[in-house]
Order: C-alpha cells, then sequence, then structure tokens
C-alpha cells in the first residue's frame, strides 16, 4: 500500500502540472472551452495528490522504539 501512496502522489502532481500549464496555455490561444476541459485535471489532482499522502502516511510501518 505504500507503493500505492507514492505513486498516488507522483500522479496528482502529474494532473496538477499537465492541468495548469496546458489549461493557461489554451486560454491565451483563446481556446476557452478546451481551457476549462484542460483546467478541470487541478482539481482532480490536488484530490489524488491529498489521497496519496493520506494513504502514505497512514500504512507506513509503525516506529519501534
Amino acid at each position: 500500500m505504500g507503493r500505492l501512496g507514492r505513486y498516488t502522489v507522483y500522479l496528482g502532481i502529474v494532473l496538477i502540472a499537465v492541468g495548469l500549464i496546458g489549461g493557461f496555455l489554451a486560454l491565451f490561444r483563446d481556446a476557452d472551452s478546451l481551457a476549462v476541459n484542460i483546467l478541470v485535471l487541478v482539481p482532480v489532482g490536488f484530490t489524488a495528490l491529498l489521497t496519496g499522502t493520506v494513504i502514505s502516511q497512514l500504512m507506513t510501518p509503525p516506529d519501534k522504539q
């Protein structure tokens, strides 16, 4: 499960970056409907990032003291 959390974090980062860069490039080229569709990736990526962080933190083995 630790790997799943890590990969979900990476996926979230990629989705956020693609959404922001692609969305703003589409806005600058006056493709408003395409920009809205691409900018939807940002909240989806944030959700994946948050989910991956929670999975990573909850599924780590406890420290032995």
